[in-house]
Formats: C-alpha cells, structure tokens, sequence
C-alpha cells in the first residue's frame, strides 16, 4: 500500500510519499523516494517492492553507463522526448520479466484477460537546464507525460492525494516555486494518511530535484517542512475567522467596532 506523488515546480520538481510498507500482515519503513544516481532526476513508485528493486537495479546500470563527464547528456540537457525513449522501454522490460516470474496467474476472465502478479506504478521526474519532465509508467506498460499537467498520484491513496490537491488548486494557479510545493505535497500526503484506511503510514517523504541536482530530504528537512505546513493550517484558520467576523459585522452594521475587537 502506498500513495505517491509527483509535482512539478517553477524551479524544480518533486516526489512525495509515506512510509509505510508491508511484509505479509505486518507494517514497516519503506524508502519509496530514491534519485536516478548522478542524473538530475527522481523517481518513486507504488506497488511491488521486488519490482521496484529490480527497476533501481537497472537505474544503476543506466547510470553507470555515462562518463563522469557526461552522466548521460539527454537527461543533462535535458531532452524529454530522448528520456522518454529510454526509460520507457527499460521500465517496461524489467516489467515484464518480473511479472512473468509469478506462478499460478489465472486469466482474470473467459476472454482471457491475465492478471498482473505484481502491479506496480512508476513516477520518474527530472529537471535541469530550466526544463522539468514528468512520466508516469503505468503497471500495464502504457507511458503517460504529466509535464505540462504538473500533478500526478499513485498508489492506493492516489485518489485521496488527487482529491487533497484539488482542495489546495486556488494556490495552484501557476507553477509554485519548489519551496512552497515541498508544502503543498506534504499536506497532501500528510492528509491521505490521515484519511485514508488503506495501509499508508508516516512519515512523509520527500526528494527534489533543480538545477543543484537531486537529492532526498532529511528528516531535519523533513520537520521543517511539517512546521511550516503547521504555519499554513493555523494562518488559513485565523484567515477564515477573521472572514467570518467581517461578514457578521458587515451585516450588522458594525463592522468598525467589531473589527477593533478582532484579535
């Protein structure tokens, strides 16, 4: 169980996640926010921690393949379009081979329709240069660019991330600056976990990637992060009092006086 987010900023991107993993019926830590290595990119996923581990093998590969001079130019420039032709069939192979390691798959009806042993769902972001890029490799193999979206979750809390960031759209209009946005995806996993009864669990997660590179976040970092979405929900709930005040003295006649009163 997992959510899972990706968000891209005006100065970066980032991925967000909760902690939460499973061994049979018992919870632990998982680490679902990793970087691509020395390329300025990130990815998380939500699914399968055995696929996972073989697609970060196959990331290493990849990034063992560049000089130290050149990690691989087109995610350095970067070019999107080259990315995506990399990744994708990559991702999908490793896929591939993993579900068809699984034993017993029955098909799922008398068409023939197979299941997928291991479902899992990648989110991969980068930015270099001034250029975000943002794929979703979904677990049936299909490639979907959220880049000019800016917004994408996976996972079993993927809906209840979806659904918390569209309570959050009015600070959305433009693209957040990588500070703001580091707060804007913790509320929303922050507040899947808190809804959701579906196996996600903190802490929040979070790694960024901009034009310094890409790294994970610490847990100071991290703390930080949660004091200032603390900030936010006390600044919105003094905000909306303060609406409420100015709408009952407005139609009382008041407004002056109670105004003065307000704290």
């Amino acid at each position: 169980m997992t959510v899972a987010l990706g968000l891209v900023c005006s100065d970066g991107v980032l991925v967000a996640s909760d902690s939460m993993g499973s061994s049979e019926q018992t919870a632990e830590h998982s680490q679902k926010v990793r970087t691509f290595g020395r390329c300025p990119a990130l990815w998380t996923a939500s699914g399968s921690v055995y696929v996972m581990e073989e697609v970060e093998a196959e990331l290493k590969v990849l990034d063992a393949s560049g000089t130290p001079e050149a990690p691989l130019r087109i995610f350095g420039d970067p070019q999107p379009a080259a990315i995506r032709k990399k990744l994708a069939p990559m991702v999908n192979k490793v896929m591939r081979a993993a579900y068809a390691t699984a034993l017993n798959v029955q098909p799922a009806d008398p068409g023939g329709a197979v299941l997928i042993a291991f479902p899992t769902d990648f989110l991969m972001l980068g930015y270099a240069a001034g250029t975000p890029w943002f794929l979703e490799i979904a677990r049936d193999g299909q490639v979907n660019d959220h880049t000019d979206g800016g917004f994408y979750a996976v996972g079993s809390g993927g809906h209840f991330a979806t659904v918390a960031r569209g309570l959050m759209r009015h600070y959305l209009t433009r693209p957040l600056p990588l500070e703001l946005g580091k707060l804007v995806a913790y509320r929303a996993i922050d507040t899947t976990i808190q809804v959701s009864s579906q196996g996600i669990g903190p802490p929040v997660q979070i790694a960024v990637c901009d034009n310094s590179g890409a790294r994970v976040l610490n847990d100071d970092e991290i703390e930080a992060v949660r004091l200032g979405v603390q900030g936010w929900t006390v600044q919105e709930t003094e905000s909306l009092s303060m609406s409420l005040l100015e709408a009952k003295a407005e139609a009382s006649g008041d407004l002056p006086e109670m105004l003065s009163e307000a704290p």
